[in-house]
């Protein structure tokens, strides 16, 4: 289930720009390597500590292979695609390292994750919670 409430946003891009009603997703913290750990040694036979090595583990290699420019697929979620980010030049001659600006790691859900967000279900949460942080002009607004 995702929880959702409503700002007010400036928004400066479109037909009609000007303040703009929408939704936006009340996040609910953040999951910790040991929170994640617990849940997954819940959910499993495995010890805690083994379950901290194979975490550890994936992070290494994932970080590795994207540093690599390889793909990382894992089946029940998507895709980890490295990309680059860079500055379009006219010329073939005019492109070289400078033009770069930084490499990026696109997460791409699979069809099975997709599906899975297709059926979710939405509840209003009123007020908004705490942590939600937003640009300092912009300001909740109840419906």
């Amino acid at each position: 289930m995702f929880n959702w409430t409503i700002i007010k946003k400036k928004i400066s891009v479109g037909a009609v720009p000007g303040e703009k009603h929408l939704a936006v997703i009340s996040r609910n913290g953040i999951m910790t390597e040991e929170r994640l750990i617990e849940r997954i040694a819940g959910a499993s036979s495995l010890a805690e500590n083994d379950i901290l090595s194979a975490i550890r583990a994936l992070q290494m290699v994932i970080t590795e292979e994207t540093m690599n420019g390889t793909t990382v697929q894992l089946d029940q979620l998507g895709n980890f695609t490295p990309y680059l980010s860079a500055k379009a030049m006219l010329t073939a001659e005019e492109v070289d390292a400078s033009t770069i600006r930084g490499i990026k790691v696109n997460f791409k859900p699979n069809v099975r994750f997709k599906n899975k967000l297709k059926t979710a279900y939405y509840e209003y949460r009123n007020p908004m919670p705490k942590g939600l942080v937003l640009p300092a002009a912009d300001a909740p607004v109840a419906p």
